[in-house]
């Protein structure tokens, strides 16, 4: 059970969220630019299994009321410095994400007695790109790779800090130095990055750890630049062993309650954001990478098709994964925004595909929504070295949401169109299909299930954000590997 209370100094307020068990260790949670105290969720009660823990919101952000100026990251060190002899802890272990760190360091630098130990998730700010401009590119990046949660958080942070107090903070880190600091933190410092972190390159994360005294380096798999969101669990175990406690490992797993009502609306809001996002850069990204058509031949190759009003841009981070992995992606052209009609497309893709060599190895689709419709049409009509599909977010039983819609294009997907009676009525193809579906998807309320058909739900929520996510990557390269193995 967290309780919340508020620390006041020089006129400023800080919102103290306080979870966990008394053991003689204390966590403090130092967020970063534009966040706030929800965001730890998972790895603040997996860590509150260990020790308390003190979540901040600080001035600004949160639940914390906005002063008239933001404290600089030394006086921001200060505060911490404040907080921890204020609350009488012991043992404190001080945690910071991203601009967090920089507050981090400032704090174990200028007051000893308030670190125990160190913890820096992501730290900021590298200073070979230290300009807002530089900054706020790497932050999109990442952006548009993140998993749903992590766009529904930072969505809600974001518009609640608001863009006059964001820029305000973001002036303070860019001007803070944190590389002259890190050499006068005396206690022991665990740095931890995501391996697909686009703000925290690499070079400088291992910088960071030999600037301090007492440094250690971690790089998480499958995480980006908010890894204590994405990997709770995984990541409060790492902390807790830096703190000398160990995490238990029962009840790692708990369920995630049902979505409200406004959990629903944030999860569009999010999902649209995404999908603003990729529209965006299908203007600059026009072309698909070069590697993409390079790889093993002896693996089957793999046919990339967008969902409606999307680009091949929509599935770059999945199609990524596959080209890393060795697999050719073929990327179609002529497919423009997907808008025309189901058997229309699927003949079209068709006429492409005779053009075509068949592959050795065959081929494997790989669709999004309603291309996963176009898929099925396709193989239940011509063969063309298909070996097999895996799908995400497609509506094969139509979507109540299409009668609501204006415009032919959204309206074929309604439940009782004649095109999506006649696929499900079309069973013979249903076993070499995998259907990927989100826990909750904004634009398929029925879900994504296939009759006689491999299905598996995936944990996240949306979509597009779907597209985005490293749960929905690693299963899609796992169902085309099995695809790939199974005899022809």
């Amino acid at each position: 059970m967290s309780q919340q209370r508020e620390f006041v100094s020089a006129g400023r307020t800080t919102i103290i969220t306080v979870s966990g068990i008394d053991t003689g260790i204390d966590y403090v949670l130092v967020h970063g630019i534009g966040m706030g105290h929800r965001y730890w969720s998972d790895f603040a009660e997996a860590l509150g299994r260990t020790g308390r823990v003190f979540a901040l919101d600080l001035p600004g952000f949160g639940d914390a009321p906005e002063p008239e100026e933001p404290l600089d990251m030394a006086a921001s060190g200060d505060l911490i410095a404040e907080i921890v002899e204020s609350e009488g802890l012991r043992n404190p272990v001080l945690v910071g994400h991203s601009m967090g760190t920089e507050i981090v360091v400032e704090a174990a630098a200028r007051h000893p007695e308030s670190a125990h130990r160190v913890v820096l998730i992501a730290p900021t700010v590298n200073p070979r790109e230290r300009t807002a401009a530089k900054q706020a590119l790497r932050m999109l990046q990442d952006v548009s790779m993140s998993k749903p949660k992590v766009m529904v958080l930072g969505v809600m942070y974001y518009v609640k800090a608001g863009p006059r107090w964001y820029i305000k903070k973001l002036g303070t880190m860019l001007e803070h130095h944190v590389e002259e600091t890190l050499p006068k933190v005396k206690a022991p410092v665990l740095v931890m990055r995501g391996r697909t972190d686009t703000i925290v390159p690499d070079y400088w994360a291992r910088e960071v750890t030999r600037l301090v005294p007492d440094g250690r380096y971690v790089e998480l798999d499958g995480h980006g630049h908010e890894a204590m969101i994405t990997g709770g669990v995984q990541i409060a175990k790492l902390v807790a062993e830096h703190a000398g406690a160990e995490l238990p490992d029962e009840d790692d797993i708990v369920a995630a309650p049902p979505l409200t009502l406004i959990g629903r609306a944030r999860i569009w809001a999010a999902d649209y954001l995404y999908a603003g996002s990729r529209q965006v850069l299908s203007l600059l990204r026009r072309r698909p990478p070069a590697r993409y058509l390079k790889g093993d031949r002896h693996k089957p190759v793999i046919v990339l098709l967008p969902g409606v009003y999307e680009t091949w841009v929509f599935m770059a981070p999945i199609a990524d994964r596959l080209s890393k992995a060795g697999y050719r992606v073929n990327v179609v052209y002529g497919m423009k925004h997907n808008r025309r009609p189901i058997v229309d497309t699927s003949r079209m893709l068709q006429r492409a595909l005779e053009r075509v060599h068949v592959p050795s190895a065959g081929r494997i689709i790989v669709a999004h929504s309603k291309s996963g419709l176009i898929g099925k049409h396709l193989m239940s009509e011509a063969d063309l070295g298909v070996r097999g599909m895996v799908t995400l977010c497609t509506p094969f039983a139509g979507s109540k949401l299409a009668t609501y819609t204006v415009g032919k294009t959204l309206r074929e997907f309604g439940p009782t169109n004649g095109t999506i009676t006649a696929l499900a009525g079309e069973t013979s193809v249903n076993e070499r299909i995998t259907s990927l579906s989100p826990s909750f998807d904004p634009h398929i309320p029925g879900g994504s299930a296939l009759d006689g058909a491999r299905n598996i739900p995936l944990l996240g929520a949306g979509h597009f954000l779907t597209l985005a996510s490293e749960e929905a990557a690693d299963s899609v390269l796992a169902e085309v590997e099995r695809i790939a193995d199974r005899q022809s």
